[in-house]
């Protein structure tokens, strides 16, 4: 059986980390690198007051900086290394923050996306108005935002999603998560046959 590595990406609140979830639930063996996750417990080590992923989404960059994000990629890529070979690998990652100044891109270096090299892009996307109100719903530490706001994050993370596409010749694949999630784990977890 030949094994993917899928790189999947998407706005906050657009479904991913209950996708994940859903997917591991579903596929015995499946890998999964909650970037988020990762990040909170690498800061963490680091003696970072940062307690939880509500507490690094509130704080974002004023607590995770650029050089943080590059030591937390090179685990990554180690990590995804070991694990492609026996079994599906999902990396769970949004590099668009939504910051108190705007946005900022903490995206893959060019020689990175090339060693990373997923096999397809997913991209989660889901209406704006539906973003907000799962936003509001369970904030999570994740800033209000609005319909601008939630539109653009989208468009800028579907944008570097493209971009990694493009530079490695990988398919990238938009996926509405505007709809039961049974529903969008099966769609998703076909791709994994």
């Amino acid at each position: 059986m030949s094994w993917k590595t899928i790189y999947l990406t998407g706005a906050p609140a657009a479904g991913k980390s209950s996708v994940t979830k859903r997917l591991s639930a579903l596929k015995e063996g499946l890998a999964v690198w909650e970037y988020g996750a990762r990040l909170t417990e690498y800061l963490s080590n680091l003696g970072s007051d940062i307690g939880s992923q509500d507490d690094l989404r509130s704080k974002s960059s004023r607590v995770a900086t650029a050089e943080h994000i590059l030591a937390l990629d090179t685990q990554l890529l180690k990590w995804v290394a070991q694990k492609r070979s026996i079994g599906h690998v999902i990396i769970d990652s949004h590099p668009v923050t939504k910051e108190h100044y705007g946005y900022r891109v903490t995206a893959f270096a060019a020689e990175q996306i090339q060693a990373l090299l997923p096999d397809e892009i997913w991209v989660l996307f889901t209406p704006p108005d539906i973003a907000i109100s799962r936003i509001a719903a369970n904030a999570a530490g994740r800033p209000a935002v609005t319909l601008e706001e939630a539109r653009l994050h989208t468009y800028l993370q579907g944008s570097v999603a493209v971009s990694y596409g493009i530079s490695i010749g990988t398919p990238v694949y938009f996926f509405d998560s505007n709809k039961p999630i049974d529903d969008l784990t099966q769609e998703l977890a076909a791709r994994l046959q």
